[in-house]
């Protein structure tokens, strides 16, 4: 087994897997690229979804209309992370990480790669307490984007980019704005309509992990042979 341990640069960052590596060139992954790569591995969630609110509805705990939108729009943004990061992008796995231990190093020598990694996670820290009730507390909710991001570094070392310890930084610098974010438009909004878009009578501590794992699972598995057997891109 081997592995790299390597020293940050501006094309280590994760908002760099956009681009696509090919023989030593790198070009820009266009937007459509990532569009359909993402919704080829968020179809298989949706079905899973209809069911699982047709059974919460079934079982008397129906939530909103608003609250359903807000989750499967959520969720197709966590596609679209795994999607930007590079997972799934090859259909073959191999254990050959590329690691980044010395933090801030990267973050200065690119400094648009630095903000846009922590763009990418503000809406993770604005969804998560938008939605559930239990995710209200800042800690909360930190918590869960950084094991989020830690999530997405360690599958990275399975072929699809480097594992950067800025990232998780950045990410988590982002999930602490999404809050303030929605900290500060919980103050403006009615409490009636911020009570639609959260869950009733669901476990939420079960529900985003469980949600979370599986959409890790269909971006690893599922998304790589449909893009590369069916849809047939390189």
């Amino acid at each position: 087994m081997e592995y790299d341990i390597i020293v940050p640069t501006i094309g280590n960052d994760r908002v760099k897997q956009i681009f696509r590596v090919s023989k030593g060139d790198k070009n820009m992954l266009p937007i459509s690229d990532i569009l359909i790569r993402s919704i080829s591995g968020y179809v298989f969630i949706v079905p899973v979804f209809i069911l699982y609110f047709l059974y919460l509805k079934k079982s008397g705990r129906k939530q909103s209309l608003l609250h359903i939108t807000a989750v499967l729009l959520f969720y197709y943004y966590l596609f679209g992370i795994l999607t930007v990061t590079g997972i799934g992008y090859t259909s073959t796995i191999s254990f050959r990480p590329r690691i980044s231990l010395i933090p801030f190093l990267g973050m200065i020598s690119g400094p648009i790669d630095t903000i846009l990694n922590v763009v990418l996670f503000v809406p993770f820290g604005f969804f998560l307490p938008l939605l559930y009730k239990k995710y209200h507390h800042i800690k909360t909710v930190v918590l869960t984007g950084f094991l989020f991001s830690l999530s997405v570094e360690i599958v990275q070392m399975f072929g699809w980019g480097s594992t950067d310890i800025n990232d998780l930084i950045t990410n988590t610098v982002g999930v602490c704005l999404g809050y303030l974010v929605y900290y500060l438009l919980s103050k403006v909004l009615p409490n009636n309509l911020r009570k639609q878009f959260q869950s009733e009578n669901v476990n939420d501590m079960v529900e985003v992990p469980l949600f979370a794992i599986y959409t890790f699972i269909i971006m690893v598995t599922v998304q790589p042979w449909v893009i590369h057997s069916l849809l047939n891109i390189g």
